[in-house]
């Protein structure tokens, strides 16, 4: 018993020393992460694919900001009635691999599915809308607010 009481503190305080259990990431760390992970996000072919990342002080507390990518495309033309299947599991096998969680459950409504994933030690969350209309991929991550 006196080995787990010496090794508790010991435990703790390596944990606060290398930064694992504490603060989420700079703005720049989070915006960079965002970043690489929409990335590979990004290798799936999608035509019309445009993707951009920008910083946006809405919504945030004052000297603060967050960092949004976001990604539209259509689906692949030649795969019919099966692109959305593919292009859903394609995204969800990725953000597996990446360490995302599964937010909310993928919700349809009047021919939109909406899904949300997330990286919560990070304030990481991406939401992936497929839809009929064009574009029919829309990928918003975004980070949380910081400075």
């Amino acid at each position: 018993m006196r080995g787990v009481l010496v090794t508790g503190p010991l435990v703790l305080l390596a944990l606060l020393a290398c930064g694992c259990g504490g603060a989420r990431p700079s703005l720049e760390e989070a915006t960079r992460l965002l970043r690489d992970d929409g990335a590979a996000l990004s290798r799936l072919a999608l035509p019309g694919k445009a993707v951009t990342l920008t910083r946006e002080t809405s919504g945030c507390p004052a000297g603060t900001a967050r960092g949004v990518y976001t990604l539209t495309g259509d689906l692949p033309q030649d795969s019919g009635a099966q692109a959305p299947a593919a292009v859903a599991s394609t995204l969800a096998a990725e953000f597996h691999r990446m360490g995302y969680q599964e937010g909310e459950s993928p919700q349809e409504r009047f021919g939109l599915n909406v899904s949300v994933v997330r990286k919560e030690s990070l304030g990481i969350v991406f939401t992936v809308a497929l839809r009929s209309e064009r574009p029919n991929v829309e990928i918003t991550g975004t980070t949380a607010c910081a400075s």
